[in-house]
C-alpha cells in the first residue's frame, strides 16, 4: 500500500507541476499585456509545490489542481491500474482539460469577480464538469483503440 501512495503521490506531482507550466505559459503570454485574466492567480507572488524543485511566477492556492488530478482517476480501474498506460494520455489529456474546460473555468470565475482560490477549487460545477469531460475522453480513446483493433485484424486476415 504505501508504494501505491508513493506512485499516487508522484503522478499527482507531475499533474500540478504540468498544469503550473502551463498556467505560468499563459500568463506570461497574455492576449492583452499587463492583464492576468485567472481566478485565483495571483502574478505577484511565487508558488513553490511541495516535493518540487520548481517555482513559478504566480501565486496559487495549494488545492487549484485537486479538480485536475481528480480527473485522471477516470483512467484507474478498481485494482488503480491504468486503463490505458499514463504515458500514452497523460500530457495530451492535461492540455483538453486546461483548453477546453478549467482555463475558460478560471476566466469565467475571474469576469464575475470570483477570485477566492479556495472557494473556486471546491466548486462542485467544475468537479463535475472535469469528471465529465474525463469520461468523454477516455471513451473516445478507448473507441479509437477498438478501431485500429478491428482495422488491425481486417488487414492481417487472409483473404
Amino acid at each position: 500500500m504505501i508504494r501505491l501512495s508513493a506512485f499516487l503521490s508522484a503522478i499527482r506531482l507531475w499533474i500540478e507541476q504540468r498544469l503550473y507550466e502551463i498556467i505560468q505559459q499563459h500568463i506570461t503570454n497574455p492576449r492583452r499585456k499587463g492583464i492576468n485574466d485567472l481566478a485565483s492567480i495571483d502574478t505577484r507572488k511565487t508558488t513553490l509545490l511541495p516535493d518540487s524543485k520548481y517555482s513559478f511566477g504566480f501565486g496559487a492556492p495549494a488545492e487549484l489542481a485537486l479538480p485536475i488530478v481528480a480527473a485522471y482517476r477516470v483512467f484507474l480501474d478498481t485494482n488503480y491500474n491504468w486503463i490505458i498506460p499514463f504515458d500514452e494520455f497523460a500530457e495530451d489529456f492535461l492540455q483538453h482539460l486546461w483548453n477546453n474546460n478549467f482555463r475558460k473555468y478560471l476566466i469565467a470565475e475571474k469576469t464575475a469577480g470570483n477570485t477566492v482560490g479556495a472557494k473556486i477549487s471546491r466548486n462542485q460545477e467544475i468537479w463535475e464538469s472535469l469528471y465529465i469531460a474525463a469520461q468523454s475522453y477516455l471513451n473516445g480513446r478507448l473507441v479509437k483503440m477498438v478501431k485500429s483493433n478491428k482495422c488491425e485484424k481486417l488487414t492481417l486476415t487472409p483473404n
